[in-house]
């Protein structure tokens, strides 16, 4: 059998022979090739001026650099991204080699080419003034294509991670792993890390291959070793590499550190004013002495011993895109998003994975903080968004009705059982969630008449009859325009959005058939289960607590133990799965029901579709203006940031707020006086 490796080998050797390039390091070759072509430098050179901290990390990728694997762990808005993309230019201009990049998703692949990749290469060409690479062509197998990039003697192929077809029948030397946390498993054909590895088979005898993983992280699994199913992927691989931080000196007394979100000092008032405290000598560090000393900063190894790879880790702390103040702001706004917020922040702000946490609260001390003031059916003040989620089942559905406010408390309006048949779109069940949800008048704080503003149906049983009577029930918000009446499929995951992009599907029923009849909305239900109940954990007003705080879940003393029982029927368990321990949701009594878990975590995925995370304060003041709020309450900051003290990211020590100021008495408070109309 032909050694396709020593083919190559010697196809090398002799094309270097023709024509031997001088060695030129991937650092120096961007600053004289990359254009930029998105951002506020857009039209400008790449320079390490910007991102000094990438110099290692390029010329860990060379030819003439030992490694095989590159790691970097990173967050958001840090300069990396485009390192991966001017080192597949660079590998067609110096290095030749078939490439293969990868990322999880063909919209991702999509966006990567038309939005980064070609325009990057149409630049670079301009530049230059030379044709590196084939000109694209439809289906011309001598050109380019979208996805198959041809240059001399090698070709640059992008691939869907989760495509088995775009991971088989390629035989490359070079590769990039692009946000790997986010690949997924393919259905029965395994993991598409080792997929993507199987590419590089002709290469691994001889050790010349090379890839670079490149990702913001995702969950953490509680796993020390990272080795548990479901574990962060490029946290994993980082734990395995020689972990290198960034290490900076001090202003003050010259000693060197590395960032770690203790030190950080957020000033909420005035989060211009955020300091870093040096771990020496005590020294407050603002944003302007942060500059100079982010640049005069370098990479050190903090892991030793056995076959470590290089490894990097990048966070805000880092980037000169970001500053203290920024880096503060976000920390005050995740507070919004509850436990997703913080996830969010830890990952795309620190650079970390996040770990869920996720033991329901016992359920009868839940049935002890019900309120007397909370009348069923009726809509508290301050909640804005109101959505409703059914279950459908083989004889009945289950329904939950729910209030949210902007800071994410929620109050339960109603739960119900709706008897009757789930066999028809016709049948009784389906007509009693038309009469007594969809198109129910509930009473608000005002006394006014008030409807929902989304209704989600989950697709998982009697999925066709749910498919069309979604697609007979639709209809448009008034106010917003979007569908009110939602097809939903929960999915499995931690990596996956609260809601995810609807895609048409088929409705097949009773014998006739609508292509694309309806949408189906995907809902990652994982960290919205772990979200969910670490809010129930949160002590109120009820239990002894000063104020509710963001999160709090309020329940009516007309809610029987059968309620508290269903949402609190999971826990987060710890599982072998192929060879790997993995967490994953499991009921805590097998076969309790848990459908008011489920509608529960589709109601906060309601509130995600409707604008919960994203809507600004002035938009808040506008719906709550429309909804009938009292102008005294909006215009006392009902909807400006709260000041209360929340837990720091996962994995982070609490940090120490800046003095704020004094709270306004009770009398002036303007959430009291809203939540004191739930008794009228």
């Amino acid at each position: 059998m032909m050694d396709l490796g020593a083919v190559a080998a010697t196809l090398d050797a002799l094309a270097l022979r023709v024509e031997p390039i001088d060695p030129q390091p991937l650092s120096q070759w961007m600053a004289e090739n990359i254009v930029l072509v998105d951002g506020p430098s857009a039209g400008r050179m790449w320079s390490l001026d910007g991102a000094p901290y990438l110099a290692e990390i390029a010329d860990c990728l060379g030819d003439d650099h030992p490694c095989n694997l590159v790691t970097v762990r990173k967050s958001q808005q840090t300069g990396a991204s485009i390192l991966a993309l001017g080192w597949c230019l660079y590998i067609a201009d110096r290095e030749p080699a078939n490439t293969l990049y990868g990322v999880p998703g063909i919209d991702a692949l999509r966006d990567l080419n038309s939005g980064k990749l070609q325009p990057l290469i149409d630049a670079w060409q301009k530049h230059t003034g030379r044709v590196v690479f084939e000109p694209q062509t439809s289906r011309s197998g001598a050109g380019s294509t979208t996805y198959e990039k041809v240059f001399s003697r090698g070709r640059l192929w992008l691939g869907n991670a989760n495509s088995v077809m775009d991971l088989s029948s390629k035989t490359v030397k070079k590769g990039v792993k692009d946000e790997v946390s986010k690949w997924e498993d393919i259905p029965g054909k395994g993991d598409p890390e080792t997929l993507f590895f199987g590419r590089f088979t002709s290469f691994r005898r001889r050790r010349n291959w090379k890839i670079l993983e490149i990702s913001t992280p995702e969950v953490d699994s509680g796993d020390e070793a990272g080795e548990a199913h479901g574990h962060c992927r490029i946290d994993r691989s980082f734990k395995k590499s020689d972990q290198r931080f960034w290490f900076v000196p001090c202003p003050g007394c010259g000693a060197h550190f590395a960032h770690e979100w203790g030190g950080f000092v957020v000033d909420e008032a005035h989060p211009h004013k955020s300091y870093y405290v040096c771990p020496h000598c005590g020294a407050r560090i603002d944003d302007l002495a942060r500059v100079p000393m982010i640049r005069s900063g370098c990479w050190r190894p903090t892991a030793a011993g056995g076959a470590r790879h290089p490894g990097f880790h990048i966070d805000a702390f880092v980037s000169l895109m970001m500053s203290y103040e920024a880096i503060a702001e976000d920390h005050i706004a995740s507070r919004k998003g509850g436990e997703i917020g913080r996830k969010d922040f830890a990952n795309l702000v620190l650079g970390l994975p996040h770990q869920f946490k996720g033991d329901a609260p016992d359920h009868k001390r839940l049935m002890e903080r019900r309120e007397d003031g909370l009348a069923r059916g009726h809509v508290p003040p301050q909640g804005l968004l109101r959505v409703a989620s059914a279950d459908v089942q083989m004889r009945g559905i289950w329904v939950e009705v729910l209030s949210v406010a902007p800071n994410r408390q929620s109050w339960v309006v109603d739960a119900l059982y709706l008897d009757g048949s789930t066999e028809s779109p016709e049948g009784e069940a389906f007509e009693k969630l038309e009469q007594q949800v969809l198109n129910r008048e509930f009473t608000d704080a005002f006394g006014r008449g008030c409807k929902i503003d989304a209704l989600a149906v989950d697709s998982g049983y009697r999925t066709h009859v749910v498919y069309a009577w979604v697609r007979a029930k639709q209809r448009l918000h008034p106010d917003t325009g979007q569908d009110m009446v939602l097809a939903v499929d929960g999915r499995d995951g931690w990596s996956k959005p609260a809601i995810g992009m609807p895609t048409p599907v088929d409705i097949d029923l009773a014998g006739t058939k609508i292509r694309q009849g309806v949408k189906l909305w995907p809902v990652g239900t994982w960290p919205l289960k772990g979200a969910f109940y670490a809010d129930l954990h949160k002590l109120g007003v009820k239990s002894g607590a000063a104020a509710d705080p963001d999160g709090y879940c309020h329940f009516g003393t007309w809610l029987d133990e059968t309620y508290f029982k269903q949402i609190t029927a999971e826990y987060l368990a710890t599982e072998s799965f192929r060879g790997r321990t993995r967490r994953v949701w499991k009921p805590i009594t097998a076969g309790a029901d848990n459908h008011l878990l489920d509608c529960r975590i589709y109601n906060l995925a309601l509130a995600e579709y409707l604008g919960l995370s994203s809507t600004t304060a002035d938009e808040w003041a506008e719906l709550a203006r429309r909804r009938g709020m009292p102008q005294e309450a909006i215009a006392e900051g009902l909807f400006a940031p709260r000041r209360d003290a929340a837990p720091a990211p996962a994995g982070a020590p609490i940090i120490v707020p800046a003095p704020a100021a004094a709270p306004e008495p009770e009398a002036r408070d303007p959430f009291a006086r809203l939540a004191a109309l739930n008794d009228s």
